[in-house]
């Protein structure tokens, strides 16, 4: 049937890579589905149907039935008018707001990490940049998203904060799917890497202001930058 997920794909192969078991079941469908829309392997539009994932997984439909409802509750899933599921598409408007509230929390984090990062997190900031380098190098998209998302992982963590984790936690689904559709254009990776680079360099430097400065334009340029590509290529993400 069209637009709904192929098995033979390896869609059974992420599920035992996942280690779907009879305890939790639910939950860890719950996580499989929500990896599988943020990583792309469920695409906007893409049909979920609870039987036939079920039947798929050679499990009850009642865990499938219990991801798919949370799921939907997140706003990653949304029903179909003729049943079964389908991935909701984020908007430009979701998107610029994301983004927004994105800015403001990386620009703090940046500004805390100038003045908090120890010398084991600047190794693994200045090995991050020589990766993401050489990942634009070999035009490798997966690696690119991958050390992009470790970047500002390790901005957080140099920023000490567990309130501005849990708050960047909250967001961590919608900027997972804004960043891979960012960063797997190659330009953008490119600009990108500069731009966390120069943030880098201002936090080595130790210089909040600056680093906070440059991380919320960075943020601001790619939210910018996606949204434009939306509107203008009715892009869906």
């Amino acid at each position: 049937m069209a637009n709904e997920i192929d098995f033979e794909s390896g869609f059974d192969e992420l599920a035992l890579d996942a280690g779907l078991s009879r305890r939790n079941l639910g939950q860890q469908m719950t996580d499989l589905l929500r990896r599988m829309v943020i990583e792309g392997k469920l695409r906007v539009g893409q049909r979920l149907v609870e039987q036939r994932l079920a039947e798929g997984l050679g499990i009850s439909r009642t865990p499938v039935r219990e991801a798919l409802h949370r799921l939907a509750q997140e706003e990653l899933l949304c029903k179909r008018s003729r049943g079964g599921y389908e991935v909701r598409p984020l908007t430009p408007e979701e998107v610029e707001d994301a983004e927004g509230l994105r800015a403001v929390l990386e620009a703090y984090a940046a500004e805390r990490a100038a003045s908090r990062c120890g010398p084991e997190l600047r190794v693994m900031l200045e090995r991050n940049l020589d990766e993401f380098e050489q990942a634009l190098a070999d035009k490798d998209e997966e690696r690119l998203v991958a050390l992009n998302s470790q970047f500002h992982h390790l901005l957080h963590q140099a920023a000490d904060s567990t309130l501005l984790s849990r708050q960047l936690g909250e967001l961590e689904v919608t900027v997972e799917r804004i960043s891979r559709a960012l960063i797997s254009n190659m330009a953008a990776g490119s600009w990108s890497c500069d731009e966390h680079r120069a943030i880098y360099m201002a936090i080595r430097e130790g210089s909040p202001a600056l680093a906070a400065k440059l991380a919320r334009e960075h943020v601001a340029h790619g939210g910018t930058w996606i949204v434009a590509r939306m509107r203008e290529e009715n892009l869906a993400i």
